[in-house]
């Protein structure tokens, strides 16, 4: 059987344009996104550029830090799998230890 579609339509005002999109995000997320946009939007207008360049720095704009996040997230990654490793380890040293002191008599594990 089919999944069930979970988008819907929504309109929303993005700069001086009136979008429908369709989405399966709450309204919260959309709401945060669309305030986020239209506020970059609006603070370009010091600049006096016409909707397409404003829209084009907007993107470049949300664009850099898109991948500003995801170096961050591939160091994140890096970071975590060093940390396993290393957990790993010590648990096999450990684990060693416990067998060592497991086969000694008692008193001889130093």
């Amino acid at each position: 059987m089919a999944e069930a579609n979970t988008h819907r339509s929504v309109t929303v005002n993005v700069g001086s344009e009136r979008l429908t999109i369709k989405t399966d995000l709450p309204d919260g997320d959309i709401k945060e996104i669309v305030d986020y946009i239209d506020e970059r939007y609006t603070s370009y207008e010091r600049y006096g550029l016409e909707t397409g360049k404003r829209m084009a720095l907007l993107a470049l704009e949300m664009c850099e830090q898109m991948f500003a996040h995801r170096k961050m997230f591939r160091e994140v990654k890096v970071e975590r799998d060093e940390l396993n490793n290393a957990m790993k380890e010590m648990a096999a040293l450990l684990e060693e230890g416990q067998e060592h002191k497991e086969s000694s008599p008692e008193g001889d594990w130093v």
